[in-house]
């Protein structure tokens, strides 16, 4: 009996790995969202800092996207910045979003998906599950 609840802990740790975390975060006008609520749509968050490399050419091509893929949610997900430090890098990169903007302060995406490279990108299903991941920006999903 205790093989099977062992058995059954680790199964179910292992599917919320892989699975849209329910995080609440901000939106670009301080809104809360929770990020699981985008679980019956297609979505794909591109996560980048201001400090990470590659993400300037990236965020300029997710506009691009968006009309690419009109059967997804597009969504720019800011980590470890302030709403102002986001806005302030889309004005110094000349972007007027077409995107969904969310910014996670505390980089709780981390806790579910452990974030290896910034920017990253992250595809899921209409269900919430994870269906790929990406160094950077990929030019195709």
């Amino acid at each position: 009996m205790k093989r099977l609840i062992l058995l059954f802990l680790i199964l179910l740790s292992c599917s919320a790995k892989d699975t849209l975390p329910d995080i609440t975060v901000k939106d670009i006008d301080g809104k809360s969202v929770n990020l699981g609520s985008y679980k019956n749509q297609k979505l794909v968050l591109y996560i980048w800092s201001r400090t990470c490399a590659g993400h300037t050419k990236d965020l300029k091509k997710l506009g691009h996207l968006v009309k690419m893929y009109p059967n997804y949610k597009i969504v720019s997900y800011a980590v470890a910045m302030e709403a102002g430090d986001v806005v302030e890098s889309y004005r110094q990169l000349g972007i007027a979003p077409n995107f969904l903007t969310l910014i996670d302060t505390a980089v709780k995406f981390n806790d579910y998906f452990p974030i290896t490279f910034l920017p990253s990108t992250y595809v899921f299903d209409k269900g919430g599950k994870l269906i790929a991941s990406y160094a950077g920006l990929p030019d195709k999903l």
